[in-house]
């Protein structure tokens, strides 16, 4: 027989990662909020519809640069590994269509080209930090620029478009739901099950928490930083082919905004600087935030600058909020504590008498 889930098993689980339960009230708050200032046009069906075609490739570009930052490094070229993937894509495409290839066919093979080349660029990087010893942010700082560099010399700087077929990724919809949104969600469950479930997950958060550590655990450091890099390669990749097919064409210099917005997102989404800490829920209810931040400020007809205001605001915010928060939970853990400790003296007094 299945077992309840009673009001205690709730406050385990929020006690367990208290600062994704105020994350989820963050996230509900601004839903809420933008509900009151936009109750005519925020909350209703088409809105929703044009959030989940917006939101998935900056949250997919902000998992990507997740998981170079549990590492305890940070990955900047996710924009431009997106960028190149989809560029060489669209000229494969082009030329198999033009070859009489079915552009239903074509747009697979491209995809699938796409994300082999994110791969390989994720892994470019891997090799740049884990065998030269190169810092995180200079070897991806450094590889955003060449794949850049790189798009603009395959393009010369214009846009390349892309088979009529292409658009379905990111303007579709399969059984009424959204295919960006449809990706987005696939994505997320399957790294969360690899990050929290998998070998890869563990060793991936021991060399984020101690490097050194997880060597003399047996740990192949090398391999796990390049698997690493080559799985947010991937996700660039998927990232690139939702922003190139939402706009049908390529360009070297799409989504250049990104990158900040990814690094709100990850450190709004509890992904810690240092390394070795962070859950893809925390990624996907910071990503939703801003989103209705954003949807519910276009609506009200906000300055830009406005809005960046109120992400840096929402921001810092939640970060007083998870300081203070953290540091009450660990004062409540050592009263607990000394609580218990207090009663064994007790009970071991009480025996000895």
């Amino acid at each position: 027989m299945a077992k309840k889930f009673n009001a205690n098993d709730l406050k385990k689980v929020m006690a367990d990662d208290a600062q994704l339960t105020r994350l989820f009230f963050i996230m509900l708050g601004s839903f809420i909020l933008m509900c009151i200032l936009v109750p005519d046009k925020f909350p209703t069906w088409n809105n929703m519809k044009s959030m989940m075609f917006q939101f998935p490739e900056i949250g997919i570009f902000a998992l990507a640069v997740s998981l170079g930052m549990l590492l305890g490094g940070i990955d900047l070229s996710v924009v431009s590994v997106g960028n190149i993937s989809t560029i060489i894509a669209a000229l494969l495409m082009n030329k198999l269509v033009e070859g009489g290839m079915n552009g239903g066919l074509a747009v697979v093979i491209g995809c699938v080209v796409a994300m082999v080349i994110g791969c390989i660029c994720g892994t470019f990087n891997g090799l740049l930090i884990a065998k030269l010893g190169i810092p995180a942010m200079i070897a991806t700082l450094g590889a955003m620029e060449v794949f850049a560099g790189l798009g603009v010399g395959l393009t010369d700087g214009a846009a390349i478009f892309t088979p009529e077929a292409y658009a379905f990724i990111g303007a579709g919809y399969i059984a009424g739901i959204p295919v960006p949104l449809i990706i987005f969600l696939v994505v997320m469950v399957i790294f969360t099950i690899f990050l929290q479930k998998k070998t890869f997950g563990m060793e991936l958060y021991l060399v984020g928490t101690n490097r050194k550590a997880a060597r003399f655990a047996g740990i192949s450091t090398d391999m796990t930083i390049i698997r690493t890099h080559m799985a947010g390669g991937l996700l660039a990749a998927i990232g690139g082919i939702i922003l190139s097919s939402r706009v049908t064409s390529a360009k070297a210099s799409y989504g250049s905004s990104y990158i900040l917005q990814c690094l709100l997102v990850a450190i709004l989404g509890g992904i810690n600087p240092n390394g070795g800490f962070g859950k893809v829920p925390g990624i996907v209810m910071a990503i939703l935030t801003l989103q209705f931040l954003s949807s519910g400020f276009n609506m009200m007809r906000a300055d830009s600058y406005f809005k960046t205001f109120i992400w840096g605001f929402v921001l810092i915010a939640a970060m007083i909020i998870n300081y203070y928060g953290d540091k009450a939970a660990e004062k409540k853990k050592r009263a607990a504590a000394a609580a218990k400790r207090a009663a064994e003296k007790a009970a071991a007094a009480a025996e000895n008498n």
